[in-house]
């Protein structure tokens, strides 16, 4: 129970807001005597307007908010506090704020979040001091009497100062009384405390201030949840994005693995299980980890085995700034400012309460689990999964899967982050990070160059980790058909298997005809013998008979198995098929989303052409002269889209399976007249190096246009890159050349990136950023049509003047058909 009042209150300006609400009961008196206050008690005449009166509140349930700052000053109360939009921690635009005493740079700055106080309950109280030694000051009202009020000044609004303060309080103490769905609130503690750990950040409470939650009486630190959520993740990562080497912003990225995501989890398959078992089984991983350590493995990365008791593996790579940013005038971003991040990936199946595992808590783990009031299980990760933007440790809400977490589901890939069983943080500071501006809701940022760089560099974080994380882990795979004792004799490939079983096949047929000359011979043996009557030799011919009958036996069933394997290279054959099928049809998809981006441009232009022919003629200045003007370059871009789409023409289904006598020369020389709008607008010379007549191969139109198609493409990528982010200064270009066994392109843009030189072609790899890159496929099609047709493309050892491998040659050499010497 709580009892507000003010003795000199009087009844005309109280009376009036006898409203009850939501766990929150009304009464009053005058002097000792209650009063029963109607609507209508002024007409009743029962009470003088000028009469002394009391409000008693009496309520349930209440939260209070407590920290031991620097308090707000008493006349701040009535300017600041109580004033909506009224924030003295407000800066001048585009300036970084005032710090704290103790250094921190405070949050919120509009002057209304307090007014989200009436969702959780009725009465709103404020106690605060600026000092041990000093007075408490005080405001209290409803919301349910703002409600009543026809004007802002009619609110009852209670402000004291000079206030006892017995217990020595310095800061603010803020509490709202009378809640909302108090049930709801008592039945769901450990939601409750769950959901304050997403929303104020314990994952830098040590850094900036403990946060403990008390629920009925029951404490639990923020901190000790979280720590003790985190200790069961299997892998995590780190961020730090901040100046390097001449003062260019750089990523720093760390990524740490435990053994137990490399060994077989709960639920895993038998082959999962033979795995784990071949590669820890003898060594406990020493011999993987040496494996994985070679420079040459993985490139890409800076590898440390056992960088720790509780890891087992580290990797490590550093990103630059330009290797990181977007580019051109209607994607600018830069630089938001140093901050750091973190990524926590959990596997779920490690929680389980039926089987035991590795990851099974151990009897201190659960007593620290038990300590924070919290067992962690697969809800738990669940619910308090995803990535959260903090800012000065609490956190800044983004709408949904905003880093698109999702997407791992849909690239095919097993090994990457899922939305359900990560959860992360980036840490922002106000100091650092002033130009990332909230919007008023506080649920998102607005979108300026800051907020691009961020979201450029926050895709490029939750790349390093799905890739490092896919990289150890198919590593691990490579290692254990490779490299480990047993395997050296196992197929390389699916075709080679069925050779292999065909073989075996092979040696069991003519097995079965040695057991059938064996099975004749002593047949007629055991009749001679027992002709001449040989008790002894009888017995023994008859032992060794029915083992050659059995053996026969059993090689009967290999023309079963024979038959079987012969089903399944068939069906294996069927789905090479598909699969070129698909592979076929994700290249008409890769050329058609390049097309479609060069019909926008199109499109621009000619909607901007026919508002300005729209003008002209309503201004009534039409005449052939004047539209002329304008449908000429309409004409261009109908010219350009007609060439445009002839590309893809080529690629659809019914000439798929159609092979050609082409000439190379003029293939590329249609190619580049069908592409010579787009390389106009981007200053790009395409330079043919060869002639007509001089290299014949007879190959799918489709597929070798496919394949020249995505290297064209991605040479515009990067010299449109090279120009806008690099400042690289030197003529655009792509050059073809035409060879007797096929062609190469090159390019004047930054060549390859040398820690892609060794997986350029590999699925789902990309040297793009993060915040442009599409599935990292093109290259990896290009070379299944390729193969298609005995066929193949490399990435030639010549370099660039940057010291960069640049020149990709397409090797047609099984399907070559002659031409010039």
């Amino acid at each position: 129970m709580l009892t507000y009042q003010r003795d000199s209150t009087l009844a005309g300006r109280l009376l009036d807001f006898s409203e009850e609400a939501e766990n929150v009961r009304v009464t009053f008196t005058r002097g000792d005597e209650e009063l029963n206050v109607r609507d209508d008690w002024r007409d009743k005449g029962l009470v003088e307007a000028t009469h002394f009166v009391r409000r008693r509140l009496n309520w349930t349930g209440h939260i209070t908010i407590e920290d031991t700052g620097d308090g707000i000053a008493a006349e701040n109360l009535r300017k600041s506090w109580l004033t909506i939009s009224g924030s003295y921690k407000r800066s001048a635009e585009g300036k970084q704020k005032a710090k704290t005493r103790l250094g921190r740079t405070p949050l919120g700055d509009k002057g209304v979040g307090r007014l989200g106080s009436m969702k959780l309950g009725d009465i709103l109280k404020v106690e605060t001091s600026t000092g041990e030694d000093q007075p408490l000051a005080s405001a209290v009202f409803r919301w349910a009497d703002c409600e009543k009020a026809e004007t802002i000044d009619q609110i009852p609004v209670f402000v004291e100062t000079d206030l006892p303060n017995p217990d020595r309080f310095k800061g603010t103490r803020v509490s709202v009384y009378g809640l909302k769905n108090v049930g709801q609130w008592a039945n769901g503690a450990a939601a409750l405390k769950l959901s304050l750990a997403t929303l104020v950040s314990p994952f830098e409470a040590k850094a900036q201030f403990p946060v403990t939650v008390d629920v009925d009486r029951d404490k639990t630190s923020l901190v000790t949840v979280t720590e003790t959520l985190l200790a069961r993740a299997v892998a995590d990562f780190q961020f730090k994005w901040q100046a390097g080497p001449a003062d260019v912003p750089e990523l720093q990225c760390v990524a740490r693995f435990r053994e137990r995501l490399f060994r077989a989890a709960i639920g895993s398959s038998k082959t999962q299980k033979q795995k784990s078992n071949d590669v820890f089984g003898t060594d406990e991983g020493d011999g993987f980890l040496k494996w994985l350590s070679d420079p040459a493995r993985m490139k890409r990365y800076k590898v440390v085995p056992r960088p720790s008791p509780e890891w087992f593996v580290e990797v490590t790579q550093t990103i630059p700034w330009p290797n990181i940013k977007t580019g051109g005038e209607e994607v600018k971003s830069e630089d938001p400012g140093p901050f750091s991040a973190a990524f926590y990936y959990f596997n779920l199946r490690d929680f389980s309460i039926d089987e035991p595992t590795d990851s099974t808590p151990t009897d201190s783990e659960a007593d620290t689990e038990a300590a924070a009031g919290l067992g962690i299980d697969r809800a738990t990760i669940k619910r308090m999964a995803g990535i959260s933007i903090l800012r000065d440790g609490f956190r800044v809400r983004s709408q949904g899967d905003w880093l698109r977490l999702a997407e791992a589901m849909t690239t095919g890939s097993t090994y990457q982050l899922r939305v359900h069983n990560t959860l992360g943080y980036f840490a922002l500071t106000g100091e650092h990070n002033y130009k990332l501006v909230e919007k008023s809701d506080r649920e998102s940022f607005v979108e300026n160059d800051a907020y691009r760089g961020f979201n450029a560099i926050a895709l490029e974080c939750k790349t390093f980790a799905n890739e490092s994380l896919e990289a150890v882990r198919r590593a691990m795979d490579k290692y254990a058909i490779q490299v480990v004792p047993g395997a050296i004799n196992r197929p390389p490939t699916a075709e080679r298997s069925f050779d292999v079983v065909e073989t075996t096949m092979e040696g069991a047929a003519a097995a079965k005809q040695d057991a059938l000359s064996i099975v004749a011979a002593l047949e007629q043996g055991l009749g001679l013998v027992e002709q001449q009557d040989g008790v002894g030799a009888t017995d023994v011919l008859k032992t060794a008979l029915q083992k050659a009958q059995t053996v026969q036996r059993n090689l009967d069933i290999g023309a079963q198995a024979s038959s079987a394997v012969r089903m399944l290279r068939q069906e294996f054959t069927d789905s090479k098929e598909r699969m070129l099928s698909l592979y076929e049809s994700a290249a008409v998809g890769l050329s058609a989303r390049g097309l479609a981006h060069e019909l926008r441009t199109h499109i621009v232009e000619i909607r901007r052409r026919i508002v300005a022919i729209e003008e002209v003629v309503k201004e009534g200045r039409a005449n052939e002269k004047s539209v002329a003007r304008h449908t000429r370059p309409i004409r261009a871009a109908c010219a350009s889209i007609t060439s445009a789409a002839a590309i893809i023409d080529p690629l659809l289904p019914r000439t798929r399976a159609v092979k050609e006598t082409i000439d190379l020369f003029d293939f590329v020389s249609q190619y580049r007249e069908n592409r010579a709008g787009g390389l106009k607008r981007e200053g790009i010379d395409f330079e043919i190096r060869g002639e007509a007549g001089q290299a014949i191969a007879r190959i799918n139109r489709g597929r070798l246009l496919a394949v020249l198609d995505n290297l064209i493409r991605n040479s515009v990528y990067w010299l449109r890159r090279g120009t806008d982010v690099l400042e690289i200064k030197r003529p655009k270009q792509i050059r073809v050349e035409i060879t007797s066994s096929g062609f190469s392109v090159a390019d004047s843009g930054p060549g390859i990136d040398p820690a892609y030189e060794d997986s350029i072609f590999d699925m789902f790899i990309s040297a793009k950023p993060a915040s442009e890159r599409g599935q990292g496929l093109g290259l990896f099609i290009s070379s299944q049509l390729l193969a298609a047709d005995g066929c193949n493309i490399s990435l030639s050892t010549e370099k660039n003047q940057d010291g960069r491998r640049y020149r990709f040659i397409v090797n047609l050499g099984s399907v070559m058909h002659g031409g010039k010497k």
